[in-house]
């Protein structure tokens, strides 16, 4: 009988162990569920943090222009980024967000080269070619024509600076006979910037 009552005692001295180890298991349970849900959101976070677009190109120049040149990359009037373009003519502009946005290729003394609806999504690498630019726009209104020549003719031998800067067509930090040579160049004269649009899924120009 005492051995009956020995036995019976344990048994009911085990049963509350037994539970706070049954509590303990399940509290342990939650805690790693906890942490894989906090692995899983910081995740999601990763994927939503993936590095912007690149947008590259090449401007064709015959000589270089020691930084002067500028590419701006515009949404709608506002201007989102803008990078020189390099001696060689080159141009990198990254960690652009998603969206669609117009690059416009600008170099003073040279007509502009605009490229519209470049559409750009998260870690995509763009590549912009031709950028086909033409000396001789001195006053920068998007056509070679007589009043370039008259406002090349005008500056020559003038210090240069950022109000004739468009007149030194050649780069050379000299206003002279060698711009005015380039504007009057008859395979400029009377040539407008390109535009360009990626439609379609193809290149469609616009003159």
């Amino acid at each position: 009988m005492k051995k009956l009552l020995c036995v019976i005692l344990s048994i009911l001295m085990l049963v509350p162990f037994g539970t706070a180890a049954l509590t303990m298991s399940a509290g342990a349970v939650d805690e790693i569920r906890d942490e894989d849900s906090s692995n899983t959101s910081r995740a999601e976070a990763s994927v939503e943090n993936v590095d912007g677009a690149t947008i590259t190109g090449k401007v064709n120049v015959s000589f270089t222009f020691d930084n002067d040149g500028k590419v701006i990359l515009k949404q709608g009037q506002t201007v989102v980024k803008i990078e020189n373009i390099t001696a060689d003519g080159n141009y990198y502009l990254n960690n652009i967000p998603a969206g669609t946005y117009t690059l416009v290729v600008s170099i003073p003394g040279w007509t502009e080269y605009t490229v519209r609806d470049v559409a750009a999504h998260p870690g995509e690498n763009i590549t912009i070619y031709f950028n086909t630019v033409i000396p001789g726009d001195v006053n920068h209104s998007g056509t070679i024509d007589i009043t370039d020549i008259g406002e090349a003719i005008t500056t020559i031998g003038e210090a240069l600076s950022s109000e004739n800067i468009g007149a030194d067509v050649d780069h050379d930090k000299v206003l002279g006979l060698s711009d005015l040579s380039i504007v009057l160049a008859e395979k400029n004269y009377g040539k407008s910037g390109y535009s360009i649009s990626y439609l379609n899924n193809g290149w469609s120009n616009i003159y």
